[in-house]
């Protein structure tokens, strides 16, 4: 009788526990946020998140402004930064790393912006701070620096100006890095030590390297993502991922190919630590570089070489892989360096041919629908181009626009009407580059330069290149 006492009575603590535990448990989910301010009057208080689709913080919650409020729910926020909103002015921001570590209070005072109960906002407050601090005095410096260059000074004195310079600036960014570093030391684990390490920026190369733009963008480009921290995904709840692969793909957009692509896979390499960072930074890339719409920033060799990489993933989804076995496919075809692909064409003159029976020592193929906008305006600006019509008159070089659509009446109208004489003017009237996707025609104009025996030597380029080209070649 005792035993069976005795096994209820454990029976009983073990549910009252497990009970207890579930309690508590329920006690301490969800998000508690006191705002406390002294100083402002408003109708409503707003708290936004940052939206990653929209690249933006947009609101998601919103109550009627009191001197002191709580914000609450039962159900954890997201790991991420937001904002507070009073009506239309930014009263600051708060980070949630950690799901067990939301009940905080903010107080807003005439002096500054207090943190009770969340150690990272306070040492994140504290950093912007010193942040701010450290941006004023590099500020100074550079007011410094430009003076100094207004004064003439002779090169022996300017030259101990510069080493004095940069000695100054090199004393400052190590002040700043291991500003940094200690936060980060201080605050491991959480989403405001990874914000921080994604932000210190690459150190400086030396001084020879500022004389030379190109090699300085390949330093900086080469050791951008260094210090991210490729392992955490809170990062995608924030704006410093969207920053930062900003100013990447600003940086590389003007370093050629062969300098551009291996940068580019080693960051995709390193990205893949964490699968949904690697899309974020592919789609990031792809958009300005891969993106056919996007013909100004359009890098097809690097757009070529990311699509290789990518479908390397053993589980990508199968319509990814599906599209971009697509684009290879397209990409693939009459690339630099390699063979045109023959097509048969009907001049102007009645003539019925073919791409290779066409006779020129260059040719330039313009791809064309005649009534397209753009595609008028770049023929406005090539027929402009005067290297172009000396280099036409001297029989170095020949222009033929290709209409490749099914509309016969349109381009015997443009014929009569827009066509300029001095150039060649065709029809691919089988429809083989459409329905054959023999040349990536998805985004119109296209110019190519082929030389006599057809190869391609530029692709995708526009009026201007076109003329340097042939200022450099004819």
């Amino acid at each position: 009788m005792k035993r069976t006492i005795t096994l209820y009575f454990c029976f009983f603590l073990l549910i009252f526990n497990s009970k207890f535990l579930i309690f508590n448990c329920s006690a301490q989910s969800g998000y508690q946020i006191r705002v406390k301010n002294e100083i402002i009057t408003a109708d409503s208080l707003f708290v936004y998140v940052y939206n990653v689709k929209e690249k933006k913080f947009t609101p998601f919650h919103s109550l009627k402004f009191e001197k002191d409020i709580t914000l609450k729910n039962s159900i954890p926020l997201d790991a991420g930064i937001y904002t507070l909103v009073a009506d239309s002015m930014m009263l600051g921001e708060f980070i949630i790393s950690d799901p067990k570590k939301q009940k905080f209070t903010i107080s807003f005072n005439e002096n500054d912006v207090e943190f009770e109960g969340s150690i990272e906002n306070s040492a994140n407050h504290e950093y912007m701070k010193q942040m701010m601090e450290f941006s004023h005095q590099m500020s100074l410096l550079n007011m410094e620096f430009q003076q100094m260059q207004q004064k003439e000074l002779p090169n022996s004195m300017m030259q101990v100006y510069m080493d004095t310079f940069f000695m100054k600036l090199d004393t400052l960014n190590w002040e700043k890095r291991s500003y940094q570093e200690k936060v980060i030391s201080e605050n491991k684990g959480t989403l405001l030590a990874s914000i921080i390490q994604c932000s210190m920026e690459v150190p400086p190369p030396p001084p020879d390297y500022y004389r030379n733009q190109i090699q300085m963008l390949t330093y900086l480009s080469s050791h951008f993502f260094d210090s991210f921290t490729w392992d955490d995904e809170r990062l995608l709840k924030t704006p410093v991922l969207y920053n930062k692969f900003k100013t990447f793909v600003q940086q590389i957009s003007y370093l050629d190919s062969e300098i551009t692509i291996p940068i580019v896979v080693k960051a995709l390499g390193d990205s893949k630590k964490n699968k949904d960072l690697y899309f974020a930074l592919f789609d990031f890339i792809e958009l300005y570089f891969g993106n056919y719409k996007s013909p100004e920033m359009r890098n097809e060799q690097l757009y070529l070489a990311m699509l290789h990489d990518i479908l390397t993933i053993p589980d990508l989804e199968e319509t990814k892989r599906q599209r971009y076995e697509y684009e290879i496919n397209i990409l693939d075809r009459n690339l630099p360096d390699t063979q045109a692909i023959d097509f048969n064409i009907l001049l102007s003159n009645g003539d019925t041919t073919s791409l290779y029976s066409f006779e020129a020592e260059y040719l330039i193929l313009y791809f064309q629908n005649p009534d397209c906008p753009t595609c008028s305006e770049f023929r406005e600006k090539l027929k402009n181009i005067e290297v172009l019509y000396h280099a036409i008159n001297s029989g170095k070089l020949k222009v033929m626009t290709v209409y490749f659509e099914s509309n016969e009446e349109l381009w015997r109208n443009y014929l009569e009407k827009k066509a300029f004489k001095n150039w060649i003017h065709a029809w691919n009237y089988d429809l083989q580059i459409s329905e054959n996707h023999l040349y990536d025609v998805r985004v119109i104009p296209t110019i190519m330069i082929l030389d006599k025996n057809k190869k391609v030597i530029k692709k995708d380029i526009f009026p201007d290149e076109l003329e340097e080209w042939i200022k450099r070649n004819l």
